[in-house]
């Protein structure tokens, strides 16, 4: 490297934030950067080395900063090359890490399964079909928890099954979803009562035979005449719920809204219904979006999407849809792929889908513990890859694979000891920082540090719930260094507009580009 810091700051806990001095020691020799390395990133400007203490004395201020008297928070910086620790603040202390804990289940799913592992769907037959077209015996629909299975890619599999030349099934359809526990499991870890009566789309049931997320979306468009009912309708109907539309054609430029209540069956709570009530106004944009919630039965929705999908395409079937256990002799007909692995964790990063996260941390139990995959093994996959990068079992706590839980914990050494690791893993670091947010260019980045020379240098993970607020990644500095950070705040209240600032401040301080940093108010939001 061209500059290599080794400077460690230190700071007590014994005093309250606002009155911490840090204790900056003096930064170590440079040296060289190794032969034929690269950058994480290619700076677009021409290479300046920032002195180191300057630097230093820019992130002595960040406790300066409101957020540090009014909010708890542990930070740490290491070279992402080195591990060497450049600042800390907050004596390593075990905190909610939200959806930065993504970048764990990133890594632990590219390190067990490999960038191009694809989630199969499994067709198979008791034999295969007769010259006329009719198969005699079951077909089976053998599901491996594949988070991006949509409408479309289940009508391209039935239309594999049609060019095989079926056009009736004499036996059954045999839905197999035991290849994780389940069907309808909720993301382990939240408890949140609201969630689960309304159905926010964040909080997603799990199912090895998914579709489209485990989410209904429903359409919503005016009637005929103001005073008329308005319209509605999903975008894929099934068994597995049920519309009560009480919605009302509104009179021109009047206000839209629409309240859904969800309430799922006595019975079996598998069966969603969705009441809608509101105004529509007659002249609504036709570009207005889809409203979307989450279904109860992820198996009971795929069976009834798969078995409509049959009749469209002429496929008769004698039989019943069922559910079983697929047998291991069956014959394979075929088999669908969903993308690379790597593909979908990008998704998932940029996006922060916590759908996803649990699906693919799901399916690292199942390839490496067994069947079936669940949340606990999962964890346990985690918990083990973090042991032996050799953080202390005490600087981590996992529940599930997203950080939609209370219960997560974890210190800032652990995350960037992760990161460090992945950093240098010539065999998947390459694929795993392609999955972060790039500032200023998209992801939940793609609004911040787009400006002053800061687009492209950062690669990142948010994570965020009600009082929390927290960055983790690597930037590029003007030197070529790359740095590993971690920065959570918990403890925070009103609007995360202070959080924020202090992120963008470290952040900009290890690029080397500072500009004009104002301090932030209470305005804003992620």
């Amino acid at each position: 490297m061209r500059t290599l810091i080794a400077a460690l700051v230190s700071v007590s806990l014994l005093s309250p934030a606002w009155a911490q001095e840090p204790t900056v020691l003096e930064p170590a020799p440079s040296s060289p950067r190794a032969a034929g390395s690269s950058d994480l990133l290619t700076p677009g400007a021409v290479l300046a080395s920032t002195p180191a203490s300057e630097l230093l004395a820019s992130l002595s201020q960040l406790p300066t900063m409101p957020v540090f008297a009014r909010s708890t928070i542990a930070l740490e910086v290491v070279n992402a090359a080195s591990g060497e620790r450049l600042y800390s603040w907050g004596d390593d202390r075990l905190m909610l890490p939200a959806s930065t804990q993504k970048l764990v289940t990133s890594a632990v799913a590219l390190r067990t399964l490999g960038p191009a592992y694809r989630f199969p769907t499994w067709i198979k037959v008791d034999a295969p079909p007769a010259a006329d077209g009719i198969l005699e015996g079951n077909l089976y629909v053998v599901g491996q928890g594949d988070p991006t299975m949509s409408v479309e890619r289940i009508w391209r599999i039935v239309a594999d099954i049609r060019h095989k030349g079926i056009v009736e099934i004499k036996g059954d359809v045999v839905y197999d979803d035991t290849y994780t526990a389940g069907p309808g499991v909720w993301i382990p870890g939240w408890d949140k009562a609201e969630d689960l009566e309304s159905g926010e789309t964040y909080y997603s049931a799990l199912g090895a035979l998914s579709v489209n997320e485990n989410i209904a979306a429903i359409h919503v468009r005016p009637g005929a005449s103001v005073g008329a009912a308005g319209v509605a309708s999903f975008d894929a109907p099934s068994d597995a719920v049920v519309l009560d539309n009480q919605l009302t054609t509104g009179r021109a430029k009047s206000k839209y809204w629409v309240k859904i209540e969800r309430t799922l069956d006595e019975k079996t709570s598998r069966i969603a219904t969705y009441k809608l009530t509101g105004n529509v106004p007659i002249d609504l944009d036709i570009t207005t979006r889809p409203l979307y919630r989450t279904l109860a039965d992820p198996t009971g929705n795929y069976v009834s999407i798969f078995r409509d999908m049959l009749k469209a395409q002429g496929v008769k079937v004698k039989g019943k849809h069922r559910l079983a256990i697929a047998p291991a002799e069956s014959t394979l007909l075929v088999k669908a792929e969903s993308e690379r692995l790597s593909d979908i964790l990008t998704d998932m990063n940029k996006r922060s889908n916590n759908f996803i996260a649990e699906q693919v941390l799901r399916a690292v139990a199942a390839e490496k513990l067994g069947l079936p995959g669940t949340t606990e093994n999962g964890v346990k996959v985690m918990s083990e890859y973090m042991a032996s990068l050799g953080v202390p079992a005490d600087r981590y706590k996992f529940v599930n694979g997203s950080g939609l839980a209370r219960g997560s914990a974890l210190a800032p050494s652990a995350l960037d000891a992760m990161l460090v690791d992945m950093y240098g893993n010539v065999g998947v670091g390459p694929e795993y920082l392609t999955t972060l947010s790039v500032g200023g260019r998209d992801g939940t980045l793609a609004g911040r540090f787009r400006d002053d020379g800061m687009e492209g240098r950062v690669r990142a993970k948010t994570g965020s719930l009600a009082g929390v607020f927290c960055l983790a990644g690597y930037v590029t500095a003007l030197d070529g260094t790359n740095y590993a950070f971690t920065f959570l705040v918990n403890d925070l209240e009103g609007s995360t507009a202070r959080a924020r600032a202090a992120h963008d401040r470290l952040v900009r301080s290890l690029a080397g580009v500072t500009g004009n940093l104002a301090e932030a108010g209470d305005g804003g939001a992620d």
